[in-house]
């Protein structure tokens, strides 16, 4: 998560919850984030939870509450990402953070890391079921939100399973969008690809025609790059 940042400062609330550390020392969230898995979530989750539930909060508050939440495999968190999900395009917070790199819109993209991280979250907190619904909503959208290869946290093997079908409609619709020659502001290409990639163990032949169809939109470069590996897998 730490190639991302935003102009301005943060409320003194959440300067507390996420901007200090369990010591009582500035940190960075990120930092906070991680040595919370640890079990101090306890201690600042119910004061996470009514930053995200009021809309009175700055979208910038609001988001990291969001990210912290569902990193500790909370069921709200889960929740609000899949809200968000349902309408991206309108969510208050979208721009709240961006990459550094390329001066882009990376919130959807630092959540679909922190639902594919907390895998080793939801037996403690009872949530694996929404930590998938979590999974699909996101992967829903992957045609139209850019997550560049941080969607790779939402490809791994315990997710693909339960969202193939929602990851198979999004990349039939995003295939279109690209030979339609839609103008989307993200590499769309790059996203189809490493899902058509990982898709490929569990439905060789979809993958393989949806690589077919993907190549013939002119994706571009990167995203051959990864069309590559279906016909040369890495360590052959």
């Amino acid at each position: 998560m730490a190639a991302s940042t935003r102009s301005g400062e943060p409320d003194e609330k959440i300067v507390r919850l996420l901007f200090t550390d369990f010591d009582g020392d500035r940190a960075d969230p990120d930092d906070v984030i991680s040595d919370g898995l640890d079990g101090g979530y306890a201690d600042r989750t119910e004061a996470l939870a009514a930053i995200l539930r009021d809309p009175a909060e700055g979208p910038y508050e609001r988001f990291l509450a969001c990210l912290a939440l569902t990193r500790w495999g909370d069921a709200l968190g889960y929740a609000a990402v899949v809200e968000a999900a349902s309408s991206p395009e309108s969510v208050d917070w979208r721009g709240a953070s961006y990459d550094r790199l390329h001066s882009r819109d990376d919130t959807f993209g630092l959540l679909a890391e922190a639902v594919g991280d907390s895998a080793d979250m939801v037996e403690e907190r009872s949530t694996p079921d929404a930590r998938v619904d979590a999974a699909r909503a996101l992967l829903a959208i992957a045609d139209r939100v850019r997550f560049d290869r941080r969607i790779s946290a939402l490809l791994r093997r315990d997710l693909l399973s339960a969202c193939l079908p929602a990851l198979r409609d999004a990349v039939d619709r995003g295939v279109r969008r690209l030979a339609e020659r839609e103008r989307l502001g993200f590499d769309l290409g790059v996203q189809l690809a490493l899902m058509i990639v990982a898709a490929h163990p569990a439905d060789p032949a979809w993958a393989a025609a949806a690589g077919g169809r993907l190549a013939r939109a002119e994706p571009g470069e990167r995203a051959l790059q990864e069309l590559r590996d279906l016909q040369e897998p890495r360590g052959a």
